[in-house]
């Protein structure tokens, strides 16, 4: 964790439990379990993220601007949802496409 990520979070670092992993693919592999679902979050996915199920135990996966996820972390998620775009709009940034999906699940859990 840089001063920058730091600095960027505005704070939130402070209070998110993160994992910095070498390969995100093997730890996927790794806390894969029964009550944890890994989404990944794909312009390409059928599901939309407001029809995902994020009630329960949920993993969301973020592919890097520009590139997006790599096929071996893809394949290590148990399924994907999209974020519907409108217009002309191709894609969104990372850091809003993530605020948009936990704004869901939030929403989700408080129902």
């Amino acid at each position: 964790m840089t001063p920058a990520v730091c600095r960027a979070s505005a704070g939130a670092v402070e209070h998110v439990d993160l994992a910095v992993v070498v390969n995100l693919s093997r730890y996927l592999a790794d806390v894969k379990r029964s009550d944890l679902w890994v989404w990944a979050a794909t312009g390409e996915a059928e599901t939309d993220v407001w029809s995902a199920d994020f009630t329960t135990g949920a993993a969301l996966v973020f592919g890097a601007e520009g590139h997006g996820l790599r096929p071996l972390v893809r394949k290590s998620c148990d399924d994907a949802f999209a974020i519907p775009l409108a217009g002309r709009i191709e894609s969104l940034n990372v850091s809003v496409a993530a605020g948009i999906s936990l704004f869901e699940a939030a929403r989700q859990r408080r129902k």
